[in-house]
Parts: C-alpha cells; structure tokens; sequence
C-alpha cells in the first residue's frame, strides 16, 4: 500500500522510529493537486500540525510516498490519532515525477480539530522543513513550509527530544 506524508512523517528517521513504521521503504515524490498544506490541525499538545485544506486547481501540495502494509497503517491510525477523531485515513491521487497518477492513503485533519488561529512548535516545521529537503522536494516549496510562523514548545523535555531526532544522521 502506498502513504502520501505530506508532513513531520516525510522525515524517514522520524517515519521509521520505533513505535511507528520501521519496515517503511521511501519510493518517491508526489504531488496532489488543488490542496495545500497548512499548519492548523490542533494536535494533542495543543500546536498546529499538518493537514490538507483545498485550494484552486493550480495549488499543490509535495509529499513523499512510502511503501506501508495494512498492519504499518493500523500503526499509523493509533499514532496520528484517528481513534481521537482528529484525523481520518483518506484515499488520494497523487502526480509522480513522471507525470503519472498514483492512488495512495493520507490523513487529513477533521473538524472541530481545525483551528486557524493555531501555530506549530518550532521543532514540528523544522521536521516537516527538513523531510522536504531529505527527499529533494522544490526548493521554492521548501523555503514556503519554512516561512511558516512557529512558536517555542514549553515543555522543555519534548522540545529537546525533538531536536535530537533533527540533529540524527
């Protein structure tokens, strides 16, 4: 099965750390037309995370495509929280590097979790930031997701946490 992570998972050593999807294998990029990207889907610390919003025809939102099994979604579900209704698994069509379609699952934020009011914690964008360069997503798109305004974590452990999975090699 193919996932479409357009967020902090298009990261591979965060996508593949223990308790999420080790087995995952990257197999490209993609796009998906007439969405964006935005940071307002409320998390369960209180901070913006990624979600889909529609958009006109010419908007476009890269991610990553990574090979999963039923199982690894099951995973996935419990992780990003479908069970607490804040995302639901939705299938999407993507556009690869060669042009053709590609059917894949993603997640996208449900109401009443969106709130646009809401930002992400500097350590949450800069692991969407730098899953975008990982897999060498345009740069133009790259320096968009960084102009997105973030905000100190205050709790000190988890941001630093955090920041040691950004500083891996």
């Amino acid at each position: 099965m193919i996932y479409f992570a357009y967020g902090s998972n298009m990261l591979s050593r965060r996508f593949r750390h223990p308790g999420r999807v080790p087995a995952a294998v990257a197999r490209g990029v993609a796009a998906a037309s007439g969405v964006r990207v935005r940071f307002h889907k409320r998390g369960v610390d209180g901070s913006g995370k990624c979600t889909l919003v529609d958009a006109d025809d010419s908007a476009g939102a890269w991610g990553v495509l990574f090979e999963v099994t039923e199982r690894d979604l099951e995973t996935l579900d419990r992780v990003e929280g479908v069970h607490l209704g804040g995302y639901a698994r939705e299938s999407i069509s993507v556009r690869v590097q060669d042009g053709s379609i590609v059917a894949a699952v993603t997640y996208i934020g449900q109401e009443p979790f969106i709130d646009d009011t809401l930002v992400p914690y500097d350590w949450y964008r800069e692991l969407v930031v730098e899953g975008a360069r990982e897999h060498g997503l345009p740069a133009d798109y790259v320096d968009e997701l960084k102009q997105t305004s973030s905000r100190p974590d205050p709790d000190r452990d988890r941001a630093a946490e955090m920041h040691r999975l950004l500083e891996e090699t």
